[in-house]
C-alpha cells in the first residue's frame, strides 16, 4: 500500500480529486450566493412584503453586531445552519440550539472544525438557561425557534419565544443584550405566540427602551 501511495501517478490522481472537490464546493457556494442575491432583489422589488430572504436577515444580524459590538451570537433554531454559517467568522463565540436531533447532528458535523461554535440539542426555552449561566458579557440573540412543519421538530409548544425572552430578560447583562426575533408576522396571540403589543409591554418592564418591527423582524435593544 505504501508503494502504491508513493507512485506519482496515484499522487497526481489524488491531487486532481482534491482540486475537483474544491472547484465543486466553490461553484456550489457561488451558486448559493447568486440565488440569495436574486431572492433579495425580487423581495425588494415586490415591496419588501412577507418574510425577507435569508440574505436580508444575515445583513440585519451583521448590522446590529457592528452597532452593538457584541462578540457572542446566541441563536435558537439552528435548522440547516445558514445563520451560523454566515456568521462563523463574524463572532468570537456562537451558541446555537436545535430541537430536532437529526438537524442537530447534521449541524454538528458541518461545524465540527470550528471550536468557537457550540451546538445544543434540546428545547431552547430550557437550554438557554444553561447557556446564559456561563455568559459574562452582552450578546446578540437571533431567536428563530418554532415549529414550521417539514423536518422541523415540535416541542410542547409551537414556539418557546416567551420562555426564551424570560431567560434573556433575567440575565445580568439584559439591558445590554440585542435581541432580534424572526417572523414578526406570526405574533398575533395565536398558536403559542404572544401579540406584538404584549411583547412590547414586556420589554418595557425589562428595561429596554427600543422596540421596533421592520422586515418581519422584531428588534429589541437599548440605543447604542
Amino acid at each position: 500500500t505504501r508503494k502504491t501511495l508513493r507512485d506519482p501517478r496515484v499522487a497526481m490522481n489524488l491531487s486532481d480529486a482534491r482540486k475537483r472537490f474544491v472547484i465543486r464546493a466553490g461553484l456550489g457556494a457561488l451558486h448559493e450566493r447568486y440565488v440569495h442575491l436574486r431572492e433579495a432583489r425580487e423581495w425588494i422589488r415586490n415591496g419588501r412584503k412577507g418574510s425577507p430572504p435569508h440574505l436580508i436577515k444575515q445583513r440585519m444580524v451583521r448590522e446590529y453586531r457592528r452597532r452593538s459590538g457584541c462578540k457572542v451570537l446566541i441563536e435558537t433554531g439552528t435548522y440547516q445552519g445558514e445563520m451560523t454559517d454566515a456568521m462563523k467568522r463574524k463572532f468570537r463565540e456562537i451558541h446555537s440550539v436545535e430541537l430536532s436531533r437529526d438537524l442537530f447532528e447534521k449541524a454538528s458535523a458541518k461545524f465540527a472544525a470550528y471550536p468557537h461554535i457550540h451546538l445544543y440539542n434540546g428545547d431552547s426555552g430550557e437550554v438557554l438557561k444553561s447557556i446564559l449561566q456561563k455568559l459574562d458579557q452582552p450578546a446578540l440573540f437571533w431567536l428563530d425557534a418554532h415549529y414550521s412543519a417539514g423536518c422541523t421538530a415540535k416541542g410542547d409548544k409551537l414556539t418557546p419565544i416567551e420562555e426564551e425572552l424570560e431567560q434573556v430578560f433575567k440575565h445580568e447583562y439584559a439591558d445590554r443584550h440585542v435581541i432580534l426575533v424572526d417572523d414578526a408576522r406570526t405574533f398575533n396571540g395565536k398558536d403559542d405566540y404572544p401579540t406584538l403589543e404584549a411583547v412590547e409591554e414586556r420589554i418595557k418592564k425589562a428595561g429596554y427602551r427600543s422596540f421596533s418591527v421592520a422586515d418581519d423582524i422584531i428588534r429589541i435593544c437599548n440605543p447604542v
